[in-house]
């Protein structure tokens, strides 16, 4: 089974969600910023990365658009997660186009258990595709 990697740079919430989804069964890795998310990545090792967009430092769109750059980056399911309001994730949605997204989650609007639920569709969905 493919591992799922969480990129968040808030502590608290990369700890809940890592639990919540590895008391599913999953095996979770975790990185808080753009660097250690790329030196973790290896696309054979992922079926789902959850990528905060607004990380400190170099932000989330860089980091998205430098995942697909790498071979077979693209065949890696990407949900965002955001605390953008819905303007600013408006303004930037074209930033999102042909980068393969499949799903952008607000924090505020979505529980911790809709993502896991999202977790399990999209890995189940990977095992059998």
């Amino acid at each position: 089974m493919k591992k799922i990697l969480i990129v968040e740079d808030d502590s608290l919430l990369l700890e809940v969600y890592q639990k919540s989804i590895q008391a599913e069964g999953y095996k979770v890795d975790t990185a808080k910023d753009y660097k250690e998310t790329l030196e973790k990545f290896t696309p054979s090792k992922y079926g789902l990365i959850i990528l905060d967009i607004m990380l400190n430092g170099k932000n989330g769109f860089e980091l998205l658009k430098a995942l697909r750059r790498q071979q077979g980056g693209n065949k890696v399911k990407i949900a965002i997660v955001t605390g953008m309001n819905t303007d600013d994730l408006k303004l930037n949605k074209e930033l999102l186009v042909g980068l393969n997204i499949i799903g952008i989650y607000t924090k505020s609007q979505f529980s911790i258990s809709q993502l896991v639920g999202v977790v399990k569709y999209y890995m189940e969905k990977n095992e059998s595709d």
